[in-house]
């Protein structure tokens, strides 16, 4: 990859902001449902404890805000690229770490982490290649 514009950059930039605004629009629906969060990561959807719903409730309103975020780091890639690296540490990072703690505790099988550790891991190759390639270009 010797030469890629400007242009080619901040669209790419753009759908990696986009497409981390929808993966996170997308994860508050567990949060806020425990039918989809049962259904996609397992466990009794009917055990909610008061604490639980709390915690989750904001959790989803971070998430809510992380979501606006990236929709406004698509706006301005170029000069808004340290988002990228904000999302892969600490918030991808973490959301990994609390899900490896999730499995070894029996709390949700490892099956169902796989396909989210997948998503995220590629998520983060995508922006951390974006962001390299982003800074290319900054001033």
């Amino acid at each position: 990859m010797s030469s890629v514009s400007l242009d080619t950059v901040t669209q790419l930039a753009r759908i990696a902001f986009l497409l981390g605004a929808v993966t996170d629009g997308l994860a508050i629906l567990p949060m806020l449902s425990r039918r989809v969060g049962a259904a996609l990561f397992g466990g009794n959807s009917s055990r909610s404890h008061h604490e639980y719903r709390y915690a989750m409730g904001i959790g989803a309103s971070l998430m809510a805000g992380w979501t606006l975020l990236l929709l406004w780091g698509a706006a301005s890639p170029l000069e808004r690229r340290a988002i990228l690296v904000l999302t892969i540490f600490p918030v991808i990072t973490g959301i990994v770490a609390a899900t490896v703690l999730a499995v070894r505790r029996g709390v949700i099988r490892l099956s169902h982490a796989i396909p989210l550790w997948a998503h995220l891991g590629a998520v983060s190759v995508f922006y951390a290649v974006v962001y390299v390639l982003l800074g290319r270009f900054a001033p």
